[in-house]
């Protein structure tokens, strides 16, 4: 299934991470409650790295050396993961001021992560920690940025990946989740059926904020 193009923008990881930390910037320094809705795919694999992520411990570097698959490195914390084609990214900046219940971090988990399972159309699918789930299978993971007076939440939603790629360019990660058990990648991630006009229905829900294309 591929979503609609006219919503959706494909650019490489690089590009899009460097106009993900322009946008914060902008967000985080104007004079105005500002705020910004992506939805984007990466037109190339790449693996990218948490704030803190060290590429010995998550990432098989030589296999991505080889395959020329770049390590990049996001603003938000968490593990690493890997993008290409078929794997669905947002990301949502938004302004606490405007939205003072996003000062809490579960409660912003919870009423994001929400927000996104509406617009995907995917009404069965269930919060486990940061991930979204179903039928015991993570098919989307996200993670976020607070500064002073913004929230970076980004996340990604597989709907035609590869996912045995994962197993060649990411490591076991050493912190997993209770319900994922000792289930290695393959048998733990799925694509999920993601209603073609996500981004629309994203944006939708978030009408004071700016379309980033």
């Amino acid at each position: 299934m591929r979503l609609r193009p006219d919503l959706q923008t494909r650019v490489t990881a690089a590009r899009f991470l460097e106009k993900e930390r322009e946008l914060h910037r902008q967000a985080e320094s104007a004079s105005f409650p500002r705020e910004f809705v992506l939805v984007w795919e990466c037109e190339e694999r790449a693996v990218i790295l948490g704030r803190g992520g060290r590429a010995g411990d998550q990432v098989h570097a030589g296999a991505c050396h080889h395959d020329n698959v770049p390590i990049l490195r996001r603003d938000s914390g968490g593990g690493a993961v890997l993008l290409g084609p078929g794997c669905l990214g947002y990301t949502l900046i938004l302004h606490l001021e405007r939205r003072p219940h996003l000062r809490d971090i579960e409660a912003s988990y919870r009423c994001i992560l929400g927000d996104v399972a509406q617009a995907a159309g995917l009404a069965r699918a269930e919060q486990s920690e940061t991930d979204l789930v179903l039928s015991g299978h993570k098919f989307a993971g996200c993670s976020q940025r607070r500064m002073r007076r913004t929230l970076l939440h980004h996340g990604t939603l597989l709907y035609d990946f590869a996912i045995v790629d994962m197993e060649r360019y990411l490591s076991e990660p050493a912190r997993r989740p209770a319900y994922r058990g000792e289930r290695g990648h393959v048998d733990f991630v799925a694509n999920a059926a993601i209603h073609p006009a996500f981004a629309g229905r994203l944006r939708a829900l978030y009408p004071e904020a700016e379309w980033a294309a």
